[in-house]
């Protein structure tokens, strides 16, 4: 590589980066919102966000809300014990429909 390249290569682009850390901002909001939610709370947001997909299919945003509540349900049946099926159901019906889209 020449110097050139190697120098162009260390530039950092500044509306990238910009991009990258509001994003983690965002997601970092979400997910604290998430988890803040009592379980009742968080299966009425999923059933919302379900009904939203069939709506409106899926966009940047809900997807990206989508990966957050899948994050925090697996988080929570992960370390729940007995917990209904239907619960389980609803988190795969909501991955299949991202998977579809």
């Amino acid at each position: 590589m020449k110097n050139e390249e190697i120098e162009a290569a260390k530039v950092i682009d500044l509306n990238h980066a910009k991009l990258a850390l509001n994003d983690k901002k965002e997601n970092d909001s979400l997910s604290r919102y998430f988890k803040v939610l009592s379980f009742s709370e968080l299966i009425d947001e999923t059933t919302q966000l379900i009904e939203e997909l069939n709506r409106e299919g899926s966009t940047e945003e809900i997807i990206k809300k989508s990966k957050m509540i899948l994050k925090e349900l697996g988080v929570r049946l992960k370390n729940s014990k007995g917990l209904s099926r239907s619960f389980l159901k609803m988190k795969d019906e909501l991955e299949n429909k991202l998977t579809r889209s």
